[in-house]
């Protein structure tokens, strides 16, 4: 009886390291913001495979988007998420002054070519106009 107690103690202290890692609370979509609120943090042994876990800290400091579809009680990997970099454009013509996400394609004297981040092509006149 005591050196089947002494094996199972012994058992436990061999037993794989446990995790504490984050997963999803909801689905995320593909190129969706993360919040630290769409995650909760359990303790986990290799159950889950992923090299590295992201961080709750830098999840709270970064604006993370997601590369692929994540489901519902999965974990959040880093190879699943990017930083986001931000395009915007701020623009002035007088007393009007815009800002916009994009990138600037040609500017001329009359208006402003935008390349939207969905793919979409704006020309934005100097009077405010958009065609």
């Amino acid at each position: 009886m005591k050196l089947f107690l002494i094996l199972l103690l012994c058992a436990n202290i061999f037993a794989k390291f446990i995790e504490v890692l984050p997963l999803s609370n909801k689905r995320i979509n593909y190129k969706q913001k993360i919040y630290a609120y769409d995650t909760r943090l359990i303790q986990a042994n290799n159950k889950y495979h992923c090299k590295e876990y992201l961080d709750i800290t830098t999840l709270k400091e970064n604006r993370y988007r997601a590369k692929h579809f994540i489901a519902k009680n999965k974990p959040i990997c880093k190879k699943d998420v990017y930083i986001a970099v931000s395009h915007k454009i701020r623009f002035r013509f007088g007393n009007l002054e815009i800002e916009r996400e994009g990138d600037i394609i040609r500017e001329t004297d009359q208006y402003i070519k935008i390349k939207t981040p969905d793919g979409k092509i704006e020309k934005i006149y100097k009077n405010g106009l958009q065609r």
